[in-house]
């Protein structure tokens, strides 16, 4: 170039390389690198936080990004980051809520199972339901040969058939009238490599007076994986009627101090006045 062209050239078409650099936001590369650990919301509630923050960190960068003139590089980095926490926010609660609806649905058909054998006067089926694959005999018309008498699996039967629950669900399947009905989902929870879900049910039955009455037992069935099989595999594991469905416990209490009450006022009422 000669000296004439150069000293024609405007003064600011020449640009040097420092004006020409624009920053990387930080904000946006930790935004980015949450939205990849995001993906753990797929694991369990407690790691929804770390989406959440991604989401919030996104936003953050892409404002401080856009307040600087020119604007920080890191604008791609922040909506990575932002569209896979959005994706793990959303997506984290969904799959955990679908999970647990299945498993209840799941556990549902086996309890169910569990009770229609007890009502319908085959408690030998419904031991087996408490017992796991690796124990349990085919449910047919031979099973009562599985019994024999002094047989270490009739006395599990008959520790079974001592439970208060098992009793009075076979005695009440002697009306037609009686009837068991899911009620609520009480709760899920992971013990190693077993799902446990707990669930409530109603019992309703007519008493010797004809008056329709209800009481509830809670039902915790297993589900294990037969790996060998590759599916799992539910049992009932305890029933019992000790504890109020959680959605009735206000009333429980409710009862209870009702209760109390009257039996202070009771009390009360049989002290002798000072007079006598």
């Amino acid at each position: 170039m000669s000296e004439e062209t150069a000293r024609a050239a405007p003064p600011d078409t020449v640009v040097p390389e420092a004006a020409a650099y624009r920053p990387l936001s930080a904000a946006a590369v930790v935004a980015c690198v949450l939205g990849v650990l995001s993906l753990s919301a797929f694991f369990g509630p407690a790691l929804w936080v770390i989406a959440l923050a991604g989401v919030i960190v996104s936003l953050w960068a892409w404002i401080r990004i856009h307040q600087f003139e020119p604007p920080l590089t890191g604008r791609t980095a922040a909506l990575i980051g932002l569209g896979l926490s959005v994706f793990c926010l959303v997506g984290g609660p969904a799959q955990w809520m679908l999970q647990r609806y299945l498993l209840n649905q799941e556990a549902q058909k086996v309890a169910m199972l569990f009770f229609d054998y007890l009502l319908h006067d085959e408690p030998h089926k419904a031991h087996q339901l408490s017992r796991s694959a690796f124990d349990r005999a085919p449910l047919d018309e031979h099973l009562w040969e599985k019994y024999p008498p002094d047989s270490s699996a009739r006395k599990d039967l008959e520790a079974f058939l001592e439970r208060k629950e098992v009793r009075a669900i076979i005695l009440l399947g002697k009306d037609p009238r009686t009837k068991i009905r899911f009620f609520d989902n009480e709760g899920i929870w992971r013990e190693d490599t077993l799902i446990k879900v707990a669930q409530s049910y109603a019992v309703t039955y007519y008493d010797a007076n004809n008056v329709k009455k209800t009481f509830f037992v809670t039902v915790i069935l297993n589900r294990y994986p037969l790996r060998t099989a590759k599916i799992s595999d539910w049992y009932v594991s305890d029933i019992s009627s000790y504890n109020p469905p959680h959605a009735l416990e206000d009333r429980q209490k409710a009862w209870e101090e009702a209760q109390r009450e009257k039996e202070k006022t009771r009390a009360l009422g049989e002290m002798p006045s000072p007079e006598e």
